[in-house]
């Protein structure tokens, strides 16, 4: 018996987003990932043990598709899967064992976070076509770089004796994200506030990079959108278009 149209037509897109996929150059995919991504670290605000396994698991995925989607080299991406592999297996022991402890996980994925915006850009600005999917990278670069900065928060807050807010209130992890995200935007509502000299030198840097990435790289990538910068490479693999009509 013959397949349904409909059901052919389902099939066939499914077989071009598997292929497309392998291709990489997914950050449509990447971008919808790390709002997944910031929605669950927002929801486990007050954060249990299995909660933190748990955001562990789902930051590590989405590193390893900023890796693949970007084309990271085999051995790169293997040590990228090592990594978190072992961060994730760490956070598991501890939820079992119901021990919490700095036992060197989260410096890994840290580390991992600051290394995924540079392979995205590394991999956009070599698109011979600017396309939907090199701006939607950029993006990416820019929501990555926020969340890399709200762990930076953290990381003084442990640091210093009075934390980092200069409202002293009781923090947790969304508290440390949503500042981050109002610093790159230059929002600026001012309900929370840097309270160490540290912390202010450190939010001045972030508006800073936010709003060069945003009118410089970003904005240019937008009004070249469609535009071929370079003749195509032939041989399969070789194609660097992005999404571009």
């Amino acid at each position: 018996m013959a397949e349904p149209p409909a059901g052919r037509r389902h099939r066939v897109n499914r077989q071009a987003y598997a292929e497309r996929f392998a291709r990489g150059d997914s950050y449509g995919l990447l971008l919808v990932s790390i709002v997944l991504l910031y929605v669950a670290i927002a929801a486990s605000s007050h954060q249990s043990l299995w909660a933190q396994f748990f955001v562990s698991v789902l930051l590590g995925g989405v590193l390893l598709l900023a890796f693949h989607t970007s084309h990271v080299r085999a051995r790169g991406l293997t040590i990228g899967i090592v990594l978190v592999v072992v961060a994730d297996l760490s956070n598991l022991l501890q939820a079992l064992l119901d021990r919490r402890g700095s036992d060197g996980s989260t410096y890994i994925m840290f580390v991992l976070v600051l290394v995924a915006p540079v392979v995205i850009l590394n991999r956009i600005i070599r698109h011979d076509t600017i396309g939907l999917e090199t701006i939607l990278g950029a993006i990416c670069v820019y929501v990555l770089i926020a969340i890399a900065f709200a762990g930076i928060y953290a990381g003084i807050n442990d640091a210093e004796p009075t934390g980092f807010f200069a409202q002293h209130v009781v923090v947790d992890n969304v508290d440390f994200l949503y500042f981050s995200f109002v610093t790159i935007t230059t929002v600026g509502f001012g309900d929370l506030t840097a309270g160490t000299s540290t912390g202010r030198v450190v939010v001045t840097f972030e508006a800073l990079v936010g709003q060069i990435f945003l009118v410089t790289l970003v904005a240019r990538l937008v009004s070249m959108y469609g535009v071929t910068r370079r003749p195509a490479r032939d041989g399969p693999g070789d194609d660097d278009s992005a999404g571009a009509p």
